[in-house]
């Protein structure tokens, strides 16, 4: 890597260029080492959902040419915690048909071809991706006369690999594109129609589009496809070039009213011409105001990163930090968004391993690379964006468990929003988009807390609490006192922090200043059970 992310203070950096950067886990069996130097070694452990919860011990031994060796003992603990198999946030990332056909040295829809897809669909899946993009160019077009005729049997097996694996929502590809960035010209793409002697010509979509778009929504109807599908308008829509974005978007809702549209998007201002809006993470960030009317009105929302953003905004990017990747799903959690797209899964440069693509930020192009026979290798980074949508499951199934306690106790605890207390750990990794953690640990620590508030959770008596301010909140001193409201089972007595608090109906409710550890810390005990409750603050002044 010869140049690093422009526009990126040096705080924010893993390393500066020129450099190496690990970051392809490769299916070699051996590899040389240097003597002398230094080598980190990654190894994953997979624990299999029936696993006995426990402390696990085992060992990691390096043994040299001379017979020495050295060996370094690995723990791994088991919570009896099972995470979710489900999908519960979209996430796409596009790929490259031509890279993997390509990589495993096949012709686009052979045989082989379709035996390697296989392969990278799945490994996309194993790396919890639910939503794949299907190329419009699948379905092969005919004309006998003036009639178009359409088949569908690529498109078909192509979607029912993707089934296969997992996928929650299909994306078509783009029906038009700008004819340069940032832009307000629009074309409508043009298509190759094979004629009745054989011969093939490019039509124009003015001429195709129409006749396709309602073939198209008729067949993913029959499928039973429909609710799984979205179509792309053109990528990328600025504010000089909406509204001729939006003619052919209407364009597309005329000829397939059912289907639902998706875009990247550079601007606001899409109304009722979209359904999933997809902006990039800074956009949202600085036009959240606008972004949130959109989504009271009925749109979707996700986020995006491509080369942007950059600077104190997490990315993907090999000179990144690691967390950086983590957190983008935090920020999903964080802001309710639904989904996280992005372009660059496999659109390697010239050499995969080799010098990033000096047009983009070092990495932008590929998160997976080419292995032998065409098999896909995972990276870093990769991994870590897996570990961020793990812990948005964990997340989601804290939220989940605190709704089914509140189900369990009735009465006021219907009444208040107790499951944000997962919102409110997500805030302690990332209080804003750019304000995230940057240390490992500090994000490990609230996963951590995450995981103990689970086994925590139905433990006798059951007990919930909300405070205001929440607990990521850094709090102005001023004096500080802080609402602490909560329900419990009947019968239950409540101490916060050392005063005793009168408990109605399974109610109770007080202010508190904090203790010297600048904690509050509440007591519910029924007959010889006590469960702790505590909430830790930021005291600022």
């Amino acid at each position: 890597m010869s140049r690093n992310t422009p526009l990126t203070p040096t705080e924010e950096l893993e390393r500066l260029a020129p450099c190496e950067v690990p970051d392809p886990l490769l299916d070699a069996e051996s590899v040389d080492l240097k003597a002398g130097v230094t080598q980190p070694c990654y190894y994953r452990v997979y624990v299999p959902p029936n696993a006995e919860p426990g402390e696990y011990r085992g060992f990691v031994r390096a043994v040299a040419a001379d017979g020495s060796s050295a060996e370094m003992e690995v723990v791994v603990t088991v919570h009896p915690v099972t995470l979710p198999s489900r999908r519960s946030l979209y996430v796409t990332n596009w790929f490259s048909l031509d890279n993997i056909a390509k990589a495993c040295k096949a012709e686009l829809w052979s045989e082989a071809f379709w035996k390697c897809f296989e392969e990278w669909v799945a490994m996309m899946a194993e790396y919890r991706q639910n939503v794949f993009w299907v190329p419009l160019d699948s379905v092969r077009i005919l004309k006998r006369g003036e009639s178009y005729e359409f088949d569908f049997s690529v498109f078909d097996r192509y979607v029912e690999i993707l089934l296969r694996h997992g996928a929650d929502l299909i994306e078509i590809t783009h029906v038009a594109g700008f004819t340069r960035w940032g832009g307000s010209e629009i074309r409508l793409r043009s298509f190759r129609v094979v004629r009745e002697d054989g011969s093939v010509a490019e039509e124009s979509g003015e001429m195709v589009l129409p006749h396709l778009l309602r073939a198209f929504e008729a067949h993913l109807r029959e499928k039973g496809w429909l609710e799984k599908a979205v179509i792309h308008i053109a990528d990328e829509p600025t504010e000089d070039g909406i509204e001729e974005w939006r003619k052919v978007s209407r364009f597309v809702r005329e000829h397939a009213p059912s289907l639902r549209r998706i875009d990247a998007v550079e601007t606001t201002g899409f109304g009722g011409d979209l359904e999933v809006w997809v902006p990039t993470l800074h956009h949202y960030d600085q036009w959240r105001d606008e972004y949130e009317r959109a989504r009271g009105e009925g749109a979707e929302l996700w986020f995006y990163t491509c080369l942007n953003p950059v600077g104190r905004y997490p990315n993907r990017f090999l000179d990144y930090h690691l967390i950086k990747t983590r957190v983008l799903h935090w920020i999903n959690y964080a802001y309710g968004l639904r989904g996280f797209l992005h372009w660059g899964f496999n659109w390697w440069w010239k050499d995969p391993f080799g010098e990033p693509n000096p047009d983009l930020p070092p990495g932008d192009t590929h998160i997976a690379y080419p292995g032998s026979r065409g098999k896909p290798l995972p990276s870093l980074r990769l991994e870590a964006m897996r570990d961020g949508l793990e812990d948005y499951e964990l997340l989601k199934l804290l939220e989940e468990e605190i709704v089914k306690v509140k189900r369990e106790l009735g009465g006021r605890a219907l009444e208040l929003l107790f499951e944000n207390r997962a919102l409110e750990l997500c805030r302690r990794v990332v209080p804003s988009a750019t304000g995230y953690a940057r240390k490992p640990e500090e994000l490990l620590a609230v996963r951590e807390q995450i995981i103990m508030e689970l086994l925590e959770l139905r433990k006798r008596p059951l007990a919930l609490i909300l405070t205001e301010p929440p607990e990521w909140k850094t709090i102005e001193w001023g004096p500080v006192m802080v609402l602490v409201r909560g329900v419990c089972e009947e019968g239950c007595s409540v101490e916060v922090n050392g005063k005793q608090v009168p408990v109605r109906g399974g109610y109770f409710a007080t202010y508190t200043g904090l203790d010297q550890a600048a904690r509050v810390v509440v007591k519910v005990k029924k007959g010889e059970t006590v469960k702790v409750l505590e909430r830790y603050f930021t005291v600022r002044g």
